[in-house]
């Protein structure tokens, strides 16, 4: 029998004495399956401040009881909703960190799921990739630029922002989810893929969020 615990593990093969009972075995693998997800739990918790939400399936029926798992080919899987809570994290840092004397760069924090912009409130889509940028013609130069004396362009909160929230981020959630910086060119709201073809001549920083 198998047991899985998204998207902190990959199968985990569980293997009981054919000498026991089908309800012995069944109820063995029940039993793994509650210790890790007790370790699944604790992590998150450590991660994100508190219990994350998620569903159990037992041979790939949601919600059923882990002692009904078929005792020769079972499966168990728990799938923890995790995205949100990073993402929210992320959107927190960002703004305590930016620059507040017009408000604009606040205001120019961006949430995109798979390129498509999204409501930063409530709950996001499923998708593949999330990305955090900011859309203020000067959102790069809040990076990593410098004054013709050579100091950072920015001197009323620290520079790299992006840069150094999703290093933050990544400490603290690396065990729940594939977090980056990089920059990218948008047009019309979304994301133009890759340096090739690139139809804007502005890239602005990105956080993209992915689970492991």
């Amino acid at each position: 029998m198998r047991v899985k615990v998204e998207p902190l593990d990959s199968w985990v093969s569980v293997v009981v004495s054919d000498a026991l009972s089908p309800e012995a075995r069944s109820k063995a693998v029940a039993q793994f399956a509650r210790g890790a997800l007790g370790e699944a739990q604790s992590v998150n918790r450590r991660a994100l401040g508190s219990d994350a939400p998620y569903e159990q399936f037992v041979d790939g029926r949601r919600g059923a009881a882990l002692d009904g798992v078929n005792p020769d080919r079972g499966k168990i899987v728990f799938e923890f909703e995790l995205v949100n809570d990073v993402l929210q994290w992320i959107m927190a840092a960002l703004i305590e960190r930016s620059p507040h004397r017009s408000g604009n760069y606040i205001r120019g924090h961006r949430l995109f799921a798979d390129g498509r912009e999204i409501t930063p409130v409530g709950e996001a889509p499923i998708a593949a990739e999330y990305s955090i940028s900011n859309m203020v013609p000067y959102a790069r130069k809040l990076e990593i630029g410098k004054t013709q004396s050579g100091r950072d362009f920015l001197i009323s909160v620290p520079n790299r922002i992006y840069e150094r929230t999703a290093k933050d981020a990544r400490a603290r959630f690396g065990n729940v989810a594939n977090i980056g910086f990089t920059y990218r060119g948008m047009v019309a709201g979304g994301y133009v893929g890759g340096r090739a073809g690139n139809k804007s001549k502005i890239r602005y920083p990105t956080i993209t969020v992915k689970s492991n």
